[in-house]
């Protein structure tokens, strides 16, 4: 019997410490801050490309960004996320 392929996104959990700062999902989608406030009424959020993400830590928000927006796909934001002594681990 063949193996199916699951077609559902990979998720990660990035974490400073213990301290959970970003969740990510493998798929095009909304980049959700803490210090940004949602988009108004009828508007759309903007849609990140290769993820969606979440995060958790106003204090981080501008390195993860910056990081993200230096990476082309997400295994290079993932490996800049662990150079700068994030764990990023992906969610079961």
């Amino acid at each position: 019997m063949a193996e199916r392929k699951s077609t559902m996104p990979r998720r990660y959990v990035v974490y400073r410490g213990s301290e959970k700062v970003l969740e990510i999902t493998d798929a095009p989608g909304p980049l959700i801050s803490k210090l940004a406030p949602p988009p108004a009424p009828g508007q759309a959020a903007a849609l990140h490309p290769f993820l969606s993400a979440t995060a958790y830590v106003p204090e981080e928000e501008a390195r993860l960004r910056d990081a993200l927006n230096q990476s082309r796909s997400l295994s290079e934001y993932l490996d800049a996320l662990r150079a700068m002594g994030f764990r990023a681990e992906e969610a079961r």
